[in-house]
């Protein structure tokens, strides 16, 4: 019976870790890019009053395999409009996208998400 070899194993795991961590790095890069295209796409086509980033993609270290996009709209309060924007940006990215209102969520949820989210975009009046 052959013995198992502990130095081989650890290497192993890190050498499998370290491709894990390539892999999220890209995945994260990836749902960057496509967030930033989003944003472009509902600035351009939707003139909202602002744009918030809330969830993983703010920060590298939480963002995982089953990470989506999260985006906070205010100034488009229209369902029709809504639908007519995610149907958008669906064409726009491969990734789970969460796109809210925050006019039409629970004001604690529009509270957390501008004290730990980020305003991206704001209209200019």
């Amino acid at each position: 019976m052959d013995s198992f070899d502990i130095k081989k194993a650890k290497l192993f795991l890190l050498d499998k870790e370290q491709k894990r961590k390539k892999a999220i790095d890209k995945r994260y890069d990836a749902a960057y890019k496509d967030f930033e295209n989003i944003v472009d796409h509902i600035i351009k086509n939707y003139n909202p009053s602002k744009i918030y980033q809330w969830g993983s993609l703010l920060n590298k270290n939480h963002f995982s395999e089953i990470s989506d996009i999260d985006i906070a709209v205010e100034g488009i309060v229209s369902v029709e409009t809504m639908f007519q924007i995610y149907g958008d940006i669906m064409e726009l990215s491969n990734f789970q996208i969460d796109i809210v209102q925050m006019e039409k969520i629970e004001p604690e949820f529009a509270q957390l998400i501008k004290e730990k989210g980020k305003v991206i975009y704001e209209r200019k009046n």
